[in-house]
């Protein structure tokens, strides 16, 4: 994978990071212990030579008063003093050790004694000799270098118990940052298809979370998208599937007539009408195409204060002309909706205009009432009615169904009364059957 070595090197610096805060815990454990141990030390030392030093003057004034040559004293002297943490070495006038072993410090030794400031103390004997008592740090020394011996495979060990446990801390740590880097790599790929993450057991419970919402909104607007690609390709087709056979019809009269096929008048005048009406009807289907088209942008919708029943009897009056007596209102009460008042009013007039065209022999009745928080309007007429599979197919762009090729029309009109109704925030119904005529309803929310 192409991001693994990221993964692997962040894993890699988080554990060194791990080994990096165990060494260093472990120096400043030892490095504490040490000092605290030296300082007891020096402490101890000091306080333990200075009474050493004081029982070194009586001694030696107690044994010059029983006329001992230093000769004889300097034995007693050393014998009789049982401090550990000093040698006592004994001096003549011409510097010569006459009893206790002098021995040189070593550089380690010199080091602490300096260090620590540890100083030899002297006592001065009548008749020219001295007893000198210095620090004695060689068995502090070789304590403190068999602690450090036996600290050290210790810390070794507690820096491999740190590397294994940032490794598997590291480890699970990074698992869910491995799971989204996958699945952002599918995405990238082109697959939308949401993966859950697992949460159950993630210190990262809130980025799994996240992504799982965005990998479901990704993937419904990737769905949404490729459905209206899908329904753009339809209607592209289905607009030139109806536009294809007037203007064929369009263009075979103007070739009639450039080739001087129909020459009398009338067959002329017959051209003109039918040419006009191939044209009228082109007109009609662009102008709902640009309709339906305006009315699937994502636009911001009007809001404007509408009376139902004045949009019905507006859509009534421009279609009296064709329908004659046989179209009736029936006003309701107070139904005011909130919309675009062109949109609502193209709404009824197509869906009226449907129930004129379809039911050509049939009154037809529309009805405007107030039902609560909703404002109906119905369209009802008692035409042949429409096969089950017309009515699951109505709302569909272009759909005409069994009465195709018998009555002139686009199928566009309930496609684009659905789409106004929808954005008022209302819902459209059919109901339908051979020989029952059909009822369009219209529901609208009264309420802003």
């Amino acid at each position: 994978m192409p991001t693994e070595p990221t993964f692997r090197n962040f894993s890699q610096r988080i554990t060194r990071g791990y080994v990096i805060l165990a060494v260093a815990l472990i120096a400043v454990v030892v490095g504490a212990s040490s000092a605290f141990a030296i300082i007891g030390f020096a402490t101890t030392f000091n306080q333990s030579i200075d009474s050493a030093d004081a029982r070194m003057q009586k001694r030696v004034a107690d044994l010059t008063a029983q006329h001992l040559t230093l000769t004889q004293l300097a034995p007693k002297v050393i014998a009789e003093e049982p401090n550990a943490k000093s040698r006592i070495l004994v001096y003549d006038s011409q510097h010569r050790v006459i009893a206790g072993a002098s021995a040189q410090l070593d550089d380690n030794q010199r080091f602490i004694a300096a260090a620590l400031a540890l100083r030899p103390r002297f006592v001065g004997v009548p008749g020219g000799g001295t007893i000198v008592l210095e620090p004695d740090v060689a068995g502090f020394s070789q304590g403190l270098v068999r602690y450090w011996e036996r600290i050290l495979p210790i810390g070794l060990i507690a820096i491999v118990i740190a590397w294994l446990a940032g490794r598997i801390i590291t480890g699970r740590a990074l698992r869910p940052l491995r799971e989204v880097n996958d699945a952002l790599r599918s995405i990238a790929e082109g697959d939308f298809t949401p993966k859950l993450l697992l949460e159950s057991d993630s210190s990262l419970h809130e980025l799994t979370q996240t992504y799982n919402e965005v990998a479901q909104r990704l993937n419904t607007a990737t769905y949404e998208r490729r459905r209206h690609e899908q329904q753009m390709r339809q209607f592209i087709a289905d607009a030139g599937h109806e536009l294809r056979t007037p203007l064929t019809i369009f263009m075979g009269y103007l070739d009639a007539l450039q080739s001087g096929v129909v020459q009398d008048g009338e067959g002329v005048r017959r051209v003109h009408e039918t040419m006009l009406d191939e044209s009228r009807k082109m007109r009609r289907i662009i102008e709902k195409l640009i309709l339906l088209a305006r009315l699937e942008r994502e636009s911001e919708v009007v809001n404007d204060q509408i009376d139902l029943n004045s949009v019905a009897a507006r859509a009534v009056d421009a279609l009296r002309p064709l329908a004659g007596e046989r179209l009736h209102l029936a006003p309701g009460g107070n139904a005011v909706v909130f919309g675009d008042d062109v949109e609502l009013y193209e709404a009824v007039k197509n869906v009226v205009e449907n129930a004129v065209r379809y039911a050509p022999a049939s009154a037809v009745e529309v009805r405007v009432a107030r039902e609560g928080d909703s404002a109906v309007l119905e369209v009802a007429d008692q035409g042949p009615g429409m096969a089950t599979i017309d009515v699951e197919h109505a709302f569909d762009r272009f759909y005409r169904g069994s009465s195709h090729g018998e009555v002139d029309g686009s199928g566009l009109g309930l496609a684009i009364a659905k789409r106004a109704v929808e954005r008022m925030g209302g819902s459209i119904g059919l109901a339908s059957g051979p020989d029952l005529g059909t009822t369009v309803t219209m529901r609208f929310p009264v309420h802003a």
